[in-house]
């Protein structure tokens, strides 16, 4: 009787895909494993704000009360001015000249935020932005998320940020501000030399280390159909742009 090798051939080769997906699966770090391996975003919820709380916009103090309630087990820090000059002098020294050669005030609080999230890693957010809900297990640990910006001209806006520590697309959006500042001088380009317009070029060369936050859930505009459906948002940035000048 001869043997008929073609039919379990087939059944071979149907097993051994079906062990090159069990093992492919089963070497897939689940989240729990990213975590204990270190790559992941730090449970830290960094704004930035003068100490001077009369300073503030009437609609910062409900803003952060919504990141407080929202992410409870968060550590909270709060940057000042004074805190912020503080983290360059100790840590990036190299770029002391540099930070005090900002013509605003606004453009040292923009590039503090990526100097805090490469040295900490964790959750920024401006004090204008307010939370509705919990997002945290939606970010991917090993990369960096930003919200996508409703205003023309930019693509990522930097006022919803999360970040591993130490990622180094913090590094690029640094170096390349430095040399916007040194290129164009006395230039004032908020947006240009340290803010979304800055972060939105760099993102164009970091695609696959970024995680966009979609505008709708995040960052919705004022005038759109999902600012105040908070089924459907997680935050969204009150825009109080109190720096305009």
């Amino acid at each position: 009787m001869k043997f008929k090798l073609v039919p379990y051939l087939k059944y071979l080769i149907l097993i051994i895909l079906i062990i090159l997906i069990v093992l492919y699966y089963k070497k897939k770090p689940s989240p729990i494993e990213r975590f204990n391996s270190g790559i992941n975003i730090p449970k830290i919820l960094h704004q930035t704000a003068p100490a001077d709380k009369s300073k503030w916009h009437r609609e910062w103090f409900e803003c952060q009360a919504s990141w407080r309630q929202h992410f409870p087990d968060f550590e909270y820090k709060l940057w000042t001015d004074e805190d912020n000059l503080n983290l360059i002098k100790n840590d990036y020294p190299w770029f002391l000249e540099t930070y005090n050669k900002y013509p605003k005030n606004i453009m040292r609080i923009d590039i503090i935020r990526y100097f805090i999230l490469d040295k900490f890693g964790g959750i920024y957010a401006d004090m204008d932005y307010i939370c509705i809900r919990n997002f945290y297990m939606n970010l991917p640990q090993d990369k960096i998320s930003i919200s996508e910006s409703p205003f023309p001209g930019e693509y990522l806006q930097n006022a919803l940020m999360c970040s591993p520590k130490g990622h180094t697309f913090w590094m690029k959006v640094i170096k390349k501000s430095k040399a916007r500042l040194e290129k164009i001088e006395n230039n004032s380009n908020v947006l240009y030399i340290t803010g979304p317009q800055l972060v939105s070029d760099v993102y164009n060369d970091n695609k696959a280390n970024i995680h966009v936050l979609p505008k709708n859930e995040f960052n919705p505009d004022k005038n759109s159909q999902f600012f105040n459906d908070h089924g459907k948002i997680y935050a969204k940035h009150l825009t109080t742009a109190t720096w305009v000048e």
